[in-house]
């Protein structure tokens, strides 16, 4: 099992020296050490950057949200990232030690970072449908659950897909490493699970864009600035008309809200879209990343409601980072059941 991993980075496994746990401290050889320490001090302050980035995300998001399976996820990432920024940088610092017989050098930093990157790589898909399924029993078709129950399915399920995605990656069979590497130049898992994601979510913009180009145009007409909250916000008139009524409306209101918070996000992925710009998967799966999909799965979820919405406390703050409750009140049919809550604040804008 652990050969298999071994392939990934060490082109001839001849040129290490044997670890054997019954020996004493061996010294590494100056040459060995001279590759491997640049690549461990290259890792050690990129997994940092991220860290700084989960803390700052998490630090950014709405604190009141209903609890949620991608939310649970991305707190279980975070932990990850920060236990894995710890282990290596352990073993860089003390560079040649064992514990209980285990015999630990700067090779593994490469090792671990391998097999965290290819756990990272396959989870996209199966986080993502499953945060999917999620949403579409409690949005669309508005099956509530207890709140402990429904955070102790998250949190097995959160479970139960880490170990599965690390089991995987531990068993699966590697192919060998490129015949031009270095024989001490770490390679990394990159997943394409990405890439079609975010080709998926940009073709989505881009088609609700066209279908609904006259709605976005009118939109636009009517944008201005207000204070609201002691916030700035963009406010959209929604005609006299109410509730609002079309689909095309909707899924522009959505656009808007989802594109006020995320766009940089978006043309990010555009740019890495064009270049088509390898990450490693330890950098590839990260909680912006998840949250920015958050996002885009929740608006999905409330287009899919229309036009029989019926949203509680609970549905209307699953986002940290989106008040969608702005955007969906105007298409609210208030002859329909609706929250008490939800009647006392509509109103005949829409505020994204």
């Amino acid at each position: 099992m652990a050969y298999k991993i071994q392939e990934i980075s060490l082109t001839s496994t001849e040129s290490m020296p044997e670890l054997d746990a019954g020996e004493g401290p061996v010294a590494l050889e100056p040459d060995m050490d001279v590759h491997l320490l640049e690549p461990s001090c290259m890792l050690i302050l990129i997994i940092t950057g991220k860290i700084i980035l989960n803390i700052f995300i998490f630090g950014a998001r709405h604190r009141k949200v209903h609890t949620s399976f991608l939310g649970c996820f991305c707190v279980s990432l975070g932990v990850l990232d920060f236990a894995l920024l710890l282990t290596i940088s352990v073993i860089h610092y003390f560079e040649d030690f064992a514990i209980h017989g285990i015999r630990f050098t700067n090779y593994h930093i490469c090792l671990l970072t391998q097999i965290i990157s290819h756990a990272y790589g396959i989870l996209h898909y199966p986080v993502l449908l499953t945060a999917g399924l999620d949403y579409y029993i409690t949005v669309v078709k508005s099956v509530h659950l207890p709140r402990f129950c429904l955070s102790f399915l998250h949190v097995i399920l959160t479970l139960l897909l880490w170990m599965a995605a690390l089991a995987f990656a531990l068993y699966s069979s590697v192919p060998p490493p490129a015949p031009e590497l270095s024989s001490f130049q770490c390679t990394f898992y990159v997943s394409s699970q990405t890439y079609y994601l975010s080709a998926a979510v940009v073709f989505a913009i881009v088609l609700i864009l066209g279908i609904c180009c006259f709605e976005v145009v009118a939109f636009i007409k009517s944008m201005k600035f207000i204070s609201f909250t002691n916030k700035t916000v963009l406010l959209f008139s929604c005609g006299d008309e109410w509730p609002v009524q079309g689909t095309k409306r909707l899924f522009t209101a959505l656009l808007f809200s989802f594109l006020g918070t995320w766009a940089p996000f978006v043309l990010l992925q555009i740019i890495l879209l064009i270049l088509h710009a390898p990450i490693p998967g330890y950098m590839d799966m990260n909680v912006a990343w998840l949250y920015f999909m958050n996002s885009f799965l929740v608006g999905m979820a409330y287009g899919l409601k229309y036009p029989r919405i019926h949203l509680t406390r609970e549905t209307l703050s699953i986002d940290p980072f989106i008040s969608w409750k702005y955007c969906i009140l105007p298409f609210i049919d208030i002859d329909y059941k609706v929250e008490d809550f939800l009647k006392e604040q509509l109103h005949p804008v829409m505020i994204v």
